[in-house]
């Protein structure tokens, strides 16, 4: 027999191997979702689901590090999935994934408690959102050390039809890694992983001014009034709206600074302390890009530029009368001599211009002199704007032409421009202006941030603006996109529970609406257990004060509290955390707290009081009315307040300011303005303030006795 020389294994084994390290190049058959990647957290001690694809009609083999084994087989289109039995232990394991051909190794897997968190901004609010970012942010970046708290972000995703993946990683609650976690999410895993002692797991979806439609599937909606004829709609429009974001796709892009309705508050509604306009202007600052070439290069002749006709020429170019991006303005004013150097410039808005945004920076000889946005402190900023005067620095100016340049950002108006001659009385109206369009602000289509909207740059690009389709977008309001491609595609996984935080786009829309979302809401609850369990907790925020609900507020939390007559739910009330004049109250470690205190009570049998005081009973006594309430704990706390927030009232409804007498188990009201009383309210205002707590520290939900089914004596 014939001896193979050792160094011909040597050689014969790096060949196969580099073989092999190429056919990692080649396309991969097996698929398995991306919520199934390193450091996922599954549901312990039960079954739980896992799937993929693969070819069609083909086994699968699941191996697990704990001792479990299981297969399945893909089916005739290639989807295979099956269940695995965890088992409660908290170390770091593995599960395995083959085919025939291939396999898949999922690393750093625990065994925990599992919990799905969505909703929109205040539950998508992060240790670093906007200008009033959660409480105590710094500390717990410095103190978070929970490698075993793990949060998965869905990214964010719209779709007309159903998706099946998503995309998202899972970071482990570590220092800076927290940053991004879902700041509510976050605290309600923290106190769940020290009271249990388990590994903790959230999938985070949440989708800032979202309305419950969008979160909710068609298979519900289209038997509700009016939906199933904006779905047809919808798929009549499927190819337009392909069509719009082919158009949109071919542009570069930069997200838009800010909603004009955040500038609004910003500049005289909001007490200064908020800081909205030193948060947003950053990001209008990194528009800044936009129109350089222009401002910079001003020996163009004015090439690509064309006459002012805002009739003619901007408005139908996009076929949109409300068109809004970047514009730049550009004419020339003469200055005879040195003498004349006293110049300003004064510029204001259209006096027909709509409310929205409208942000100018005025440009002399290539230099700016002025900013309605960029260069301005909070103190300073105008929404709404007025004429203002900027002096021209004499520097600047040279006798002849002068080129003066006016970029605006919105609204595609130029305004009303005028040169001063600072030492005479005399005014220049500026005439024969010429305009360039450099950018379109339209919602976004992918890579969603906040507002939602972005400058589509049209600069230096050879477009025929009659090629612009029409346009159709899918939004975050759009229904059922957001259940389409955040929620179906986490549908099959095995959870414990849903917490819950949404509701503020829905209030304002009035009560037609607020019928609409009593309808809506537990359908949807309904229609997710089918998928997580007829049983699933589901555990939702009764919405906190805001100054802007135009009194609709008492009403949508009175529906909130109808909710809890639904099975397996339970309410976190945040009367007391509110901050009236901030859509994102600060203080999510209550509203985190308080979640979890429903779970350890409910879903992990801790025997805790888990809410405020509920009112269960009124007594009439003469011109007294005796509340008496469920979930007081050892007593009722003493209401020391100046506004206690509850009134009461005759047959004619005409309420009053009560005043309060606490005890343990009950509260006495009285006012001598109302000799007999038949109604009782408290809170019942868009900007009202807590005042009843049980002994526990957890406020009593808002009510009004007109809407409640009490045991009256």
């Amino acid at each position: 027999m014939m001896r193979i020389p050792l160094f011909y294994y040597k050689y014969s084994l790096m060949f196969l191997m580099f073989i092999l390290s190429c056919s990692s190049f080649e396309q991969k058959n097996l698929i398995i979702p991306k919520l199934f990647s390193d450091g996922v957290v599954i549901q312990r001690d039960t079954l739980v689901n896992i799937w993929g694809q693969y070819l069609p009609n083909q086994k699968i083999d699941i191996s697990c590090s704990w001792g479990f084994d299981t297969l399945t087989f893909s089916d005739s289109s290639g989807y295979w999935i099956t269940k695995i039995r965890t088992i409660n232990n908290s170390d770091d394991q593995s599960i395995t994934v083959f085919s025939s051909e291939e396999s898949i190794k999922i690393r750093n897997v625990l065994m925990g408690e599992v919990w799905l968190a969505a909703g929109q901004s205040n539950m998508e609010m992060t240790f670093d959102y906007c200008c009033n970012s959660t409480d105590s942010s710094s500390y717990e970046i410095k103190k978070a050390n929970f490698p075993k708290i793990r949060m998965y972000n869905v990214k964010k995703a719209l779709s007309n039809r159903p998706l099946n993946n998503t995309d998202g990683k899972w970071v482990s609650a570590v220092g800076k890694d927290i940053i991004d976690f879902s700041a509510a999410a976050y605290f309600f895993a923290k106190r769940l992983h020290l009271e249990l002692d388990v590994p903790i797991g959230i999938i985070h979806a949440s989708w800032g001014s979202s309305n419950i439609q969008s979160w909710t599937s068609k298979n519900v909606l289209v038997g509700l009034d009016g939906f199933a004829e904006k779905f047809k709609t919808l798929q009549k429009d499927s190819l337009k709206i392909k069509k719009t974001k082919d158009w949109y796709s071919q542009l570069d892009n930069k997200h838009s600074g800010s909603g004009a309705w955040d500038l609004f508050l910003s500049s005289d509604i909001l007490p200064r302390k908020i800081g909205y306009f030193d948060f947003f202007v950053p990001g209008w600052k990194e528009l800044d890009i936009i129109g350089k070439d222009e401002i910079n290069n001003l020996k163009n002749d004015f090439n690509d530029w064309r006459e002012l006709d805002e009739i003619n020429i901007i408005k139908p170019i996009l076929n949109n009368s409300n068109f809004s991006g970047a514009v730049v303005f550009i004419n020339e004013f003469n200055v005879d001599s040195s003498k004349s150097f006293s110049y300003s410039v004064t510029i204001g808005p259209d006096a027909g211009a709509p409310f929205t945004l409208w942000e100018y920076d005025i440009y002399i000889n290539g230099e700016k002199v002025g900013s309605s946005l960029l260069d301005l402190k909070e103190y300073t900023y105008q929404f709404n704007k007025k004429d203002r005067s900027y002096d021209i620095d004499k520097n600047l100016l040279k006798i002849g032409k002068n080129t003066i340049l006016i970029r605006v950002l919105g609204y595609a108006s130029l305004g009303q421009v005028k040169i001063n001659k600072i030492d005479k009385i005399d005014v220049a109206f500026l005439k024969n202006w010429q305009v360039k369009l450099l950018a379109e602000e339209t919602l976004q289509i992918d890579n969603f941030k906040y507002p939602y909207t972005s400058f589509y740059n049209y600069s230096n690009k050879d477009i025929n603006f009659s090629d612009i389709p029409e346009k159709f977008f899918l939004t975050h309001n759009t229904p059922s996109t957001i259940y389409n491609g955040m929620m179906h595609p986490i549908l099959d996984y095995t959870i414990k529970g849903f917490i819950w935080y949404q509701g503020e786009s829905n209030v304002g829309e009035g009560g037609i609406a607020h019928s609409q979302y009593k309808k809506i809401f537990p359908l949807m609850i309904s229609d997710l257990r089918k998928s997580y369990g007829e049983r699933m907790p589901f555990y939702y925020v009764q919405l906190a004060n805001y100054f802007n609900y135009g009194g609709m507020l008492p009403y949508f939390r009175q529906i909130q509290s109808e909710f809890l007559n639904l099975k397996n739910t339970g309410m976190v009330v945040t009367l007391d955390i509110g901050e009236n004049y901030d859509f994102h109250p600060s203080n999510k470690h209550d509203v985190g707290n308080r979640f979890a205190l429903l779970a350890l009570n409910r879903s992990y049998g801790k025997n805790l009081i888990d809410s405020g005081p509920i009112l269960k009973v009124v007594e009439k006594e003469g011109k007294y009315l005796n509340l008496f309430f469920t979930n007081t704990g050892s007593g009722i706390m003493k209401i020391e307040n100046d506004i206690t927030w509850f009134e009461v009232a005759g047959n004619d409804k005409n309420y009053f300011n009560a005043d309060v007498d606490v005890y343990k188990d009950f509260i006495q009201l009285f006012s001598d303005k109302v000799i007999n009383p038949k109604y009782v309210r408290y809170a019942w205002s868009d900007t009202a303030s807590a005042t009843l707590f049980n002994s526990q520290g957890l406020p009593g939900t808002p009510f009004s006795s007109e809407y409640l089914k009490l045991s009256n004596k």
